[in-house]
């Protein structure tokens, strides 16, 4: 197989083959990590926790896949994609049989960690693939058209999961994820080659350079540009990490007053709009020369987009659709983030740029879910600033009891933080290739 690989020459159409089933893993592993969200007032429930103790457990996904991404960019770096696609797809099937039959925190938490291990593969794993068999000047492009690929996992973890599990139960429906893990694994194996060895033939002695994983990791997170760009990624992530994939359909049910199938097609619309733009912002990216003015108008408009959020039926429900689907296309901007910080960085340190911003991304999603979970269950223990002995709530309710305004102040977290992306994008330096140059840029 490897000296099939050899044979294999960049920018074929197998390349989009290639590309395209490492991308189904990111699909794959996007729709087990915004499933909870759908099933999330069950699960507070069954398991008896309030909103703090039901995010800190679910974030351990997060709390797991952000530090590993420090690690999966050298990997990738130092062993190619392959067999290591093979065996986090393996890995984020284990974590969704262990939840399918969890009946405890712990469980949860455990299942939730293994999702994270392995899906801290799958998107870093795909754009990786892309740079072996595609030309740098796709880069933005193939960023974004990855980025799409997982708002259809976001897509069917919305409303479709929701009409599963009215018809099978959630237990069900998680179990069979778990078997499209396994079926994406053999797939992975059948389909993409091994990384060929024409592909380091191509650097120079100064891009060959063996920093090793640990140094290529200090290497990368010693320019502060990388946090700069990764905090602007991980804001401009905030709706799918923290509206999508755990408060906003809950949100927009007590603050709305929507049903849980209106809910969630309000979400799959914030999806749509990534799906429709992510592809777009990196073409324009690469079109007009500019990574930063894409970046700078999507804080803009996202932050517009989640300050109208917090009051859902202010404009009725197509109202609410519309803001969805162009907080959706603006936010979208993320994508380019990706090339920002492989531009940034060495060539041979491309992966673990990625990676890197990758991590911040997801550390910071992390921290604003559980703080989120943490504002609610304060605001609604202690109303009025302080518990009082007459106020006492059942932790299985919690949720259910919490008040419009006090879900809409917990939530009020994410559009301050957009305007913070705003500053950082004033300061980001650019670094899209000339426009003349970038067809002929070489890697």
């Amino acid at each position: 197989m490897s000296s099939l690989s050899n044979r294999l020459e960049r920018g074929r159409w197998y390349s989009w083959f290639f590309w395209a089933t490492a991308s189904s893993f990111f699909l794959y592993e996007f729709f087990v990590r915004v499933m909870p969200s759908v099933i999330l007032t069950d699960l507070s429930k069954q398991l008896n926790a309030t909103p703090i103790e039901l995010s800190s457990a679910l974030a351990f996904y997060l709390w797991i896949y952000a530090p590993m991404q420090l690690i999966v960019g050298g990997l990738f770096d130092r062993f190619g994609t392959k067999f290591l696609l093979i065996g986090a797809a393996l890995i984020v099937a284990a974590g969704s049989f262990i939840f399918a039959d969890a009946h405890g925190l712990a469980a949860v938490g455990l299942s939730r960690g293994l999702a994270g291990f392995g899906s801290a593969f799958a998107f870093i794993g795909a754009i990786y693939v892309a740079t072996v068999w595609f030309s740098p000047s796709r880069l933005a492009l193939i960023a974004g058209m990855t980025t799409a690929v997982g708002m259809l996992g976001e897509v069917i973890g919305q409303t479709p999961m929701s009409a599963a599990v009215a018809a099978f139960g959630w237990r069900e429906v998680v179990h069979m994820a778990g078997w499209c893990g396994v079926v994406i694994a053999v797939v992975i194996l059948v389909v993409v080659p091994p990384r060929p060895k024409w592909f380091h033939d191509r650097f120079t002695e100064e891009d060959e350079v063996d920093f090793g994983i640990i140094h290529g990791i200090r290497m990368v997170l010693s320019r502060w540009q990388l946090w700069v760009i990764g905090l602007i990624c991980a804001i401009l992530y905030l709706p799918l990490s923290v509206v999508a994939a755990m408060w906003g359909n809950t949100f927009m049910e007590t603050t709305g007053s929507f049903t849980s199938d209106q809910a969630s097609f309000a979400t799959v619309m914030l999806a749509v709009g990534w799906l429709v733009g992510c592809p777009l912002t990196g073409v324009i990216s690469d079109r007009i020369g500019s990574r930063r003015i894409p970046l700078l108008a999507g804080s803009i408009g996202g932050g517009i987009a989640m300050t109208l959020l917090l009051w859902p039926n202010m404009f009725g429900y197509w109202g609410l659709l519309s803001i969805m689907l162009v907080g959706g296309i603006m936010t979208s901007t993320q994508a380019i983030c990706f090339a920002v910080a492989m531009e940034l960085s060495p060539k041979a340190l491309r992966g673990t740029a990625a990676a890197c911003t990758n991590f911040i991304c997801m550390l910071v999603a992390a921290g604003i879910q559980i703080m989120i979970g943490w504002v609610l269950t304060s605001t609604v223990l202690a109303p009025n600033g302080h518990r009082t002995a007459g106020h006492t709530i059942e932790t299985a309710n919690m949720l259910q009891n919490a008040t419009p305004e006090q879900f809409r102040w917990a939530m009020a977290i994410v559009p301050a933080l957009f305007v913070v992306s705003i500053v950082l994008c004033l300061i980001l330096p650019e670094t899209a290739p000339p426009r003349k140059a970038s067809s002929t840029a070489t890697p």
